[in-house]
């Protein structure tokens, strides 16, 4: 991120926001917030000031391996903050996306 990290703990100025509105290409496909995607997407469109070109407009579950593939963004395994987050399911469902906010002491975020 090439701004100073500031962390998002409430929905305070989110709503109508275009980073997660107007502007969010989940959003204008009727996939809005409270999906996780829309969050993520728009979250990274808030830190990079910029629309968040390559990032994976899948399924959560999708977000990591779609990154490996495109070579957009760094990745790897240790949490950073305003990283995105990616779980794919065990079990057959979408997966998860998330933004690092915060990481605690023993290294859990």
């Amino acid at each position: 991120m090439s701004r100073l990290y500031t962390p998002r703990l409430s929905v305070d100025g989110i709503y109508n926001n275009p980073y997660w509105y107007s502007d969010n290409i989940f959003a204008q496909y009727d996939y809005g917030l409270p999906n996780c995607t829309c969050y993520a997407w728009g979250r990274w469109f808030e830190l990079l000031g910029s629309r968040p070109n390559g990032l994976s407009t899948g399924d959560g579950g999708d977000w990591y391996e779609y990154n490996i593939n495109t070579g957009a963004y760094a990745y790897g395994s240790t949490p950073k903050l305003g990283a995105v987050a990616c779980y794919a399911s065990t079990v057959g469902g979408s997966g998860h996306v998330a933004v690092v906010e915060e990481i605690n002491p023993d290294g859990s975020f």
